[in-house]
């Protein structure tokens, strides 16, 4: 398995882009935003390019870095989740839950904006969550890139799992009702152990007693494994949280 990149060379391929790209890009961002914001951007698209890098250093830096490990979790059980939904639902069922601007009849998808634009999509369409957009979707059409539309992730998880309930901390020890009410969405086996606070071959462990009680199940994709809850479970969970 490939690992993902890192800060730096996100950067290093931003400032690699050719230029014709960055031109392209420019366009698309100063599009609907007045003229002299246009000129400022394209006039120049390398010096334009080169504040951008700048900006986001130290963006990255002072706001994101800190947290970056909480949120890559947060996003990782976000993107799992929902390829698990459209696996078993359909992309149409699943993309009007991403944002009320969103709809998706017969081919065609669509997404409430202020700019009228019409994009075919001959290799697909990305949906990337996103912890920084939380009140619309955001789209990309660019030549140069397969089109992909940005929406607001739900953050679950982004620093710690849901608390439990304390009948179910009873009957099963604290940290498998911990990893029972995480699972409300399905995680991988390394995030629950961080969630949790446990190594990862005690979080197997525990998910192993969670699976052989009927409460979870549990799949493979080579190396990596995945749980979420049964029906059973749900049930549990439910039963024992308390009611509003």
């Amino acid at each position: 398995m490939s690992s993902e990149p890192t800060f730096e060379e996100g950067m290093d391929a931003l400032l690699a882009a050719p230029a014709d790209q960055t031109y392209a890009e420019l366009v698309d961002a100063t599009m609907g935003r007045g003229a002299e914001m246009g000129r400022r951007l394209l006039d120049d698209p390398d010096r334009a390019r080169s504040e951008a890098a700048d900006a986001l250093r130290r963006l990255w830096k002072a706001v994101v870095e800190p947290e970056w490990p909480s949120m890559r979790q947060a996003l990782r059980a976000e993107m799992l989740d929902r390829a698990i939904q459209v696996n078993r639902e359909g992309l149409r069922a699943v993309l009007p839950r991403l944002h009320p601007s969103a709809a998706c009849e017969g081919d065609t998808i669509t997404v409430e904006k202020t700019v009228d634009i019409d994009v075919d999509c001959p290799e697909g369409l990305i949906l990337v969550p996103s912890l920084f957009i939380t009140d619309r979707m955001q789209c990309t059409t660019s030549d140069h890139w397969t089109p992909a539309i940005y929406y607001p992730a739900s953050g679950r998880y982004l620093w710690a799992a849901p608390p439990s309930p304390r009948s179910l901390d009873r009957l099963l020890g604290v940290t498998r009702s911990r990893i029972l009410a995480a699972l409300a969405t399905p995680l991988q086996t390394t995030v629950v152990a961080r969630l949790v606070s446990v190594t990862p071959p005690t979080a197997s462990e525990h998910l192993a007693i969670l699976r052989d009680a009927g409460l979870i199940d549990s799949s493979r994709a080579g190396r990596t494994a995945t749980h979420e809850l049964t029906k059973a479970g749900r049930a549990l969970l439910d039963a024992a949280s308390p009611r509003p």
